[in-house]
């Protein structure tokens, strides 16, 4: 079968762990063997961000902000983005996967399993804008009922869409995350001298800062920490820096954690990598999650990895003493002063089995007898 891989909605740089997970895919897809062919379809600006290891790609001729124009203007106006249409019809695959919580375009011609990574928006509203707000509202309800299948990364997930979403149990499958823990160790031997890791012992968290991601607790809970004399570590953040985070420095000032705390913004994976392997410790304290290959990065590296007590994170494996509610400071002291590193209790999938269990989602809905056609 001839399968297609919709790169449209992928923005270098802006996505998080969704660029790993894409990243990840692709080259497992390439080196499967399986006797599918897999197209990869992107654009213009982005054509050569994510290595197409020798899967062929069809590229539009289109810039990022042209995309992204034609994906608000389908969600909110009549407007057909037949460019792309045209684009998916002259590869005439046998089924598309959108692997970015979207359908776009939305009236494409072809069975499509859409990937969805998180429910947040209907967990934790406040924390968008209203623009993201009407976007998620226009675009992933009719994203969902156009799906033949839907892959969902993490029975949470699933659970979400089956319970406020309303979708049939037998359209979502669970496919979660791979991981490489050979690869996460590689990463972290590479010689960078532009990894300046701090002198002393440090907690690391690495994190886009949006709101759920929930920097200013962890920032209250060290403040306190500090008041009572028992905070003994740094604190390294990494990650995209958002419209949020001038509110966050200000609060790092007023806490008075200036010289305990240093963001680095957005960094290379093998960067990433060489903090989470000289860190005293991982801490995770966000509020959501959709999965959380951070976690599985760094129990990779021996590392005491200490996250919020959510849903997800059980599922992962962690257990139970590493799982704290981080607006409790005694939670976390006694956390960081537990002896050991945290194991899970479960294995974690490859990201060959990711590969292969997609490709039978696709399989599956381009034998449908109810795949959808526009």
């Amino acid at each position: 079968m001839k399968f297609a891989i919709s790169l449209l909605n992928y923005r270098p740089g802006r996505i998080g762990g969704t660029e790993t997970y894409l990243r990840e895919l692709v080259a497992a897809l390439a080196a499967a063997g399986e006797s599918d062919e897999v197209v990869l379809v992107t654009y213009r600006d982005a054509a050569d961000a994510l290595p197409a290891c020798g899967l062929p790609q069809v590229v539009a001729d289109r810039s990022d902000r042209q995309v992204v124009a034609a994906r608000c203007l389908e969600a909110f106006t009549p407007y057909r983005a037949r460019w792309a249409d045209q684009l998916f019809a002259r590869i005439d695959p046998d089924a598309i996967l959108f692997p970015q919580q979207s359908i776009f375009p939305r009236r494409v011609a072809a069975p499509c399993v859409l990937t969805v990574h998180d429910m947040q928006h209907l967990f934790i509203p406040h924390y968008f804008s209203r623009f993201d707000r009407a976007f998620r509202a226009a675009v992933y309800p009719a994203s969902l009922r156009r799906a033949d299948r839907i892959i969902a990364i993490s029975n949470f997930t699933r659970a979400a869409l089956l319970e406020r979403c309303g979708i049939p149990p037998e359209k979502v499958v669970t496919v979660p995350h791979g991981f490489a823990p050979a690869s996460v160790a590689q990463a972290a031997t590479a010689n960078d001298a532009a990894a300046c890791l701090p002198a002393g012992p440090f907690l690391y968290y690495p994190a886009s800062t949006h709101p759920h991601k929930n920097h200013a607790v962890l920032l209250t809970t060290l403040a306190e920490l500090r008041r009572r004399g028992e905070l003994e570590y740094q604190l390294v953040l990494s990650g995209v820096r958002t419209r949020h985070w001038p509110q966050l420095a200000r609060r790092i000032e007023q806490l008075g954690l200036g010289d305990v705390v240093e963001f680095t913004g957005l960094l290379p994976y093998h960067q990433v990598a060489r903090y989470y392997a000289a860190a005293a410790a991982v801490v995770i304290p966000s509020q959501f999650e959709g999965f959380g290959l951070p976690v599985l990065e760094a129990v990779a590296h021996g590392k005491k990895v200490i996250v919020s007590d959510l849903e997800v994170f059980r599922e992962l494996g962690v257990p139970d003493a590493w799982r704290i509610d981080f607006r409790d400071p005694d939670q976390l002291l006694r956390a960081l002063r537990q002896p050991g590193t945290t194991r899970l209790t479960r294995s974690p999938s490859t990201w060959h089995d990711c590969a292969r269990a997609t490709l039978e989602v696709l399989r599956s809905a381009a034998r449908s007898p109810t795949a959808a056609r526009a």
